[in-house]
């Protein structure tokens, strides 16, 4: 099972690199009241220039990105000049996250976080990044399931089927000893 980032990666690292434009262009700004040329040559180092790799560069690095959940490991490849590549075992997954921040959110995006016991709680082997919000649960369901974590409501069911049983135990075991 093959899949990619939603398109809306490439929107949201525009929006990203906003915490750097925004307040770089004010700074020309104020560099133009006093030289007007030194205000044009940082705008254009600054802004211009950074914008227009920004430009190159996302685009590239969306189509370089693959995600695959494989017959026995999750995958993921990325990257433009130097290529990430990661293949995590089924066996070796400990848990499994759904991550998304307010940006996120705002857009339908989510990142679905594969955790290992040697890469512990804080920091995932594998991300499945800048999914949409519906790929995404249907992706850490699916890697849950074929890991063999269960939700809270499979969790419950068999908790409740367990204890039925172990009532029914209960039952013969106290019958057995009254016939005694």
């Amino acid at each position: 099972m093959e899949f990619k980032p939603s398109p809306k990666l490439t929107k949201i690292y525009w929006a990203y690199s906003l915490w750097y434009f925004i307040p770089t262009a004010a700074c020309c700004v104020l560099i133009a009241l006093v030289n007007v040329w030194a205000s044009i040559a940082s705008l254009v180092s600054l802004v211009v220039i950074p914008a227009a790799f920004i430009a190159y560069w996302v685009p590239k690095f969306y189509r370089s990105v693959v995600f695959k959940l494989e017959k026995d490991h999750a995958y993921a490849r990325f990257g433009v000049w130097w290529v990430k590549e990661k293949r995590v075992p089924y066996n070796l997954v400990s848990e499994v996250k759904l991550r998304h921040g307010p940006l996120q959110r705002s857009w339908g995006l989510a990142c679905v976080d594969v955790f290992t016991p040697a890469t512990g709680t804080t920091k995932p082997e594998l991300t499945f990044f800048q999914l949409s919000a519906e790929e995404a649960e249907r992706i850490a369901s699916e890697l849950r399931a074929r890991v063999g974590i269960l939700s809270s409501k499979e969790r419950r069911v068999i908790e409740e089927e367990i204890l039925a049983e172990l009532k029914a135990i209960r039952n013969l075991l106290e019958e057995s000893l009254k016939k005694k």
